[in-house]
């Protein structure tokens, strides 16, 4: 009896909908971890700011998660070596220019660099995410010889077993 070992597919990218929500959400995780520890720091006392930033930013951006898919599934569809990273990097790239613009026009947060020292955690954490997502991968071979530690163990012709496994 020959083993081998045993065969596992090419290790294939999540669905768009899967990439674009593990991107909100780790987005959302990173970018809020980032402020509550940047504001931990300086003002133990206001650590509840920072979180109402990360709940008002993961409600207003689970709005913009049905845009993102169409940018996640080209970047699927175009994922031959750098090609997907690159288009995904630039879809969050978009994604938070044109998020930023939406708050300095909706939002009286001030000038664009006050809205980016509280949005810029969360582009970090977008593009952690994205690089994770979209990092190289083996692709698993298939060997057609045997498991070095189960040929071992199988006995060989013209080999008597030893004493203490025959029974």
């Amino acid at each position: 009896m020959k083993l081998t070992y045993p065969t596992t597919a090419a290790p294939a990218h999540a669905s768009a909908l899967t990439s674009t929500l593990y991107v909100w959400l780790f987005t959302n995780l990173g970018g809020t971890a980032q402020l509550v520890a940047g504001f931990g720091l300086a003002e133990p006392a206001d650590v509840k700011v920072p979180l109402l930033i990360g709940l008002v930013a993961a409600l207003l951006s689970l709005a913009a998660v049905p845009l993102a898919v169409p940018v996640f599934a080209l970047a699927q569809r175009a994922c031959t070596g750098w090609r997907c990273r690159l288009t995904a990097l630039a879809g969050v790239l978009l994604a938070f220019a044109g998020a930023n613009a939406l708050l300095l026009y909706g939002l009286p947060l001030g000038s664009p660099a006050s809205l980016l020292s509280l949005t810029w955690p969360y582009l970090a954490a977008a593009l952690l995410t994205v690089a994770w997502l979209y990092r190289p991968r083996l692709a698993a071979k298939r060997l057609s010889r045997p498991a070095p530690l189960l040929s071992t163990w199988r006995q060989r012709a013209g080999k008597a077993a030893p004493a203490y496994l025959a029974h």
